[in-house]
């Protein structure tokens, strides 16, 4: 089940610059409930869920229209997450009472109501901006920033609209239709697109970071093996020439370098330590190249005597080389820093010659 979290606040009070936290643009109230009321329900009739926070805000709209939609548990767990810290206080949302199914309270021990909410923006497959002021506008930029799909809602005003003139369409996720569509006014229409809107980004980031990474594994899988059939072959095919099995030994660094580097794209990006967006294929394919080719010549010229590939020290050999070359294209960048440390001409001995009177 998608979870969409909706921030945003609208209330009369704080649209008085006297208020100690005022809105800034000012909030059109109307506006702003009409749109939560019309995502709650538009949210509901495609079986979406919410993350919330606190009934004193927008959410508590939103979560009203919802539940009026009738949505029923999934095998996923209840629609609606609230996001809130232990605290002596919490102000329960009326529908948990009339429909505690519906809902699943997840408490944070830290006690701080930024902490339970900026990290729930992670878990989000989208962000909902209504009105609203300095927390909202974070949240906002934080989604941006991290790509996550947002819908920020002009017309409320608030931060929701300082969000809103922030995206550069194209460049963030959201293209120019969806942003332009984010302006309407609230109508019924207007909020079925809205929730299609966050869908089509979700999908969007979904192709643009995993696409490239899939191809990364298959490219990765089909040059290893490739790899092993090249180098074990140089020493397992019968009568099979010299110069022909050290060639196909020195193709097998070539493709074992280019799978090390695709495989630790897919390594990084598995356990979220990689960009979200992937080099291109060809930038993988060149450092993989260099970088297995490289490590894989430095083994071999580093052996004495002849280079030979048969007999059961060949067998080491090929084994050796594929491994060196497959973690040469894995370490890359280390493979690079290392060569481009090398002191190619040493000039120790011209230095010590000079003026040792010249510091």
């Amino acid at each position: 089940m998608q979870r969409f979290a909706i921030v945003g606040a609208a209330s009369e009070e704080r649209n008085d610059a006297k208020d100690p936290f005022p809105f800034s643009p000012l909030v059109d109230v109307a506006k702003s409930r009409e749109a939560a009321r019309l995502i709650g329900v538009a949210l509901a009739k495609k079986r979406c869920g919410l993350i919330v926070y606190d009934a004193r805000f927008i959410e508590a709209d939103v979560v009203r229209a919802y539940v009026a939609e009738s949505p029923q548990p999934s095998d996923w767990g209840p629609p609606i997450v609230i996001r809130q810290p232990h605290a002596d206080q919490i102000v329960p949302f009326p529908e948990e009472q009339t429909h505690p199914a519906l809902f699943d309270r997840v408490a944070d021990s830290s006690g701080r109501w930024e902490v339970s909410f900026y990290r729930s923006l992670a878990a989000a497959d989208g962000l909902i901006l209504i009105g609203g002021a300095n927390s909202t506008a974070i949240a906002g930029q934080v989604a941006i920033g991290a790509r996550v799909p947002v819908l920020a809602l002009m017309k409320s005003g608030g931060a929701a609209e300082t969000v809103w003139r922030t995206i550069a369409p194209g460049i963030d996720l959201p293209n120019g239709n969806e942003h332009a569509r984010m302006a309407d006014d609230p109508t019924e229409p207007a909020a079925t697109r809205w929730v299609e809107a966050l869908e089509t980004q979700r999908r969007r980031r979904y192709a643009v970071e995993t696409g490239p990474i899939v191809w990364h594994a298959v490219l990765a899988s089909i040059l290893f093996v490739l790899a092993l059939a090249a180098g074990f072959g140089s020493h397992l095919l019968p009568g099979l020439d010299a110069s022909l099995a050290k060639a196909m030994l020195f193709a097998a660094t070539l493709m074992a370098g280019v799978a090390g580097a695709a495989i630790r794209m897919v390594f990084e990006r598995r356990y979220g330590s990689g960009p979200l967006v992937p080099p291109s294929m060809a930038i993988t394919v060149a450092l993989g190249l260099m970088a297995g080719a490289l490590a894989g010549m430095l083994y071999i010229v580093a052996q004495p005597g002849d280079i030979e590939v048969a007999g059961d020290a060949g067998l080491r050999l090929v084994s050796l080389i594929t491994v060196v070359a497959t973690v040469g294209g894995l370490t890359a960048e280390v493979v690079f820093r290392k060569l481009l440390g090398i002191d190619v001409l040493r000039t120790n001995g011209v230095a010590a010659s000079g003026d040792p009177g010249r510091s």
